[in-house]
């Protein structure tokens, strides 16, 4: 029992999507990354572009491994909710554009990808999976001088070799240039009517809009705002455990509202340096006090152009996270009066170095280390504390 619950409580924790404010990969660096986002320039006649991807990962925290069904996992009975593997991933992503006349165009992609888990004596292998990512866009612009409006359509299905999380997702968007955003998701689970152990097994359906503003400061200073707001309506095929810890009542639904805002500053320091700070909040609000949080992270990044196709990024971070619904609990495991409300706090280091060895050939090496301390008292809730080391090679090859 204390191994099922000590899953859940971490599978919720590990939901709450802590890295929120963790940029995402860049494939370019100096002026291009300060430049102002548009969109790239409309393809002319047909084209068809090819990457091959190869990966190994290495990770001590796998997030999987924390979001099992101990009924039916292999992994059931485990005392330490801390999975150690390394993940081999090979994939393809094929992209190609279609104009259609002056005003309109069609671009695609098409990504499969498998997941191979080594590790935990064989008992990961439940985990590997086959994912194929289809994507359209259909791009509509009436003058030179309007944003281009970009109506796309996402279908994303997951296949692991435990079917429990085997699902589709399909997105729906609108976008307006680079300003206005909305996004519409529906994740469906094969099945979407026993009831698991982890909640992040729920179908969902959940409403997005994002608004980004940029700023030109100075000659060589940039500034980024962006704001989204996001509705999501969880199924309601929850499980007795969940419920209870939750404090869900049986039948009712789950939704969420979330806010979340962020400001980057970019500067030009040299011909060689670009640096980047930012502050991100996140807040989550629901008709289930359990999942009402604020976060709120703060990071600097630091790039530096060794020669043209190369680079290497540092960036550090911090980030808060607090529950509202929540209190901590004594080393007996009890919520006393005027206790404290539940707090993480997290330190976060990322390295990532772009090498271009060849014409059309990448090599990427990205370490991560995550550090995440809770006020909790309890021994029982010590898995909280944890420290976790992400280490990845990536080639990558275009045709």
């Amino acid at each position: 029992m204390k191994f099922r619950v000590s899953l859940l409580f971490t599978t919720i924790f590990m939901g709450l999507n802590l890295s929120i404010g963790e940029a995402q990969l860049k494939t370019d660096f100096g002026k291009r990354l300060v430049q102002q986002e548009t969109e790239s320039p409309k393809a002319t006649e047909p084209e068809l572009l090819i990457d091959y991807q190869v990966s190994n990962v290495f990770n001590d925290h796998i997030e999987f491994g924390l979001s099992i069904d101990p009924n039916t996992s292999s992994l059931a009975g485990r005392e330490d909710p801390q999975l150690t593997g390394l993940i081999n991933r090979a994939g393809v992503n094929l992209q190609g554009s279609l104009p259609l006349g002056d005003r309109f165009g069609v671009k695609f992609q098409y990504t499969p990808q498998f997941e191979n888990y080594i590790g935990e004596n064989g008992q990961l292998n439940e985990f590997d999976a086959m994912t194929d990512l289809f994507l359209t866009e259909v791009s509509f612009q009436p003058t030179p001088d309007l944003p281009v409006l970009v109506l796309s359509h996402q279908l994303q299905r997951l296949d692991r070799q435990d079917d429990a999380y085997d699902s589709l997702q399909r997105q729906m968007g609108l976008r307006f240039g680079k300003v206005l955003e909305y996004n519409l998701r529906l994740q469906r689970y094969d099945d979407d009517v026993t009831r698991r152990e982890d909640f992040l097994l729920v179908g969902s359906t959940s409403h997005q809009g994002v608004a980004r503003l940029q700023l030109g400061l100075l000659k060589h200073m940039l500034g980024k705002l962006e704001y989204s707001i996001e509705r999501e309506s969880y199924k309601d095929n929850l499980n007795i455990l969940v419920l209870g810890v939750a404090g869900i009542k049986p039948g009712e639904s789950r939704r969420d509202m979330r806010q979340f805002g962020s400001a980057k500053l970019i500067q030009i320091a040299s011909d060689h340096v670009v640096l980047q700070e930012e502050f991100s909040l996140f807040m989550n609000s629901s008709n289930v006090d359990f999942y009402d949080f604020l976060s709120a992270e703060v990071a600097f990044s630091g790039f530096y152009k060794i020669d043209p196709g190369s680079w290497a990024r540092l960036r550090l971070s911090r980030l808060w996270v607090g529950f509202d619904g929540r209190h901590v609990r004594n080393e007996e495991g009890m919520i006393l009066e005027g206790a404290d409300k539940r707090m993480d706090t997290q330190f976060g280091v990322n390295f990532q170095l772009n090498w271009k060895l060849h014409e059309r050939v990448t090599l990427l090496a990205d370490y991560q280390l995550i550090k995440n301390d809770t006020n909790e008292g309890a021994a029982f809730y010590d898995f909280l504390n944890y420290t976790n080391n992400v280490a990845s090679i990536t080639f990558q090859a275009s045709h």
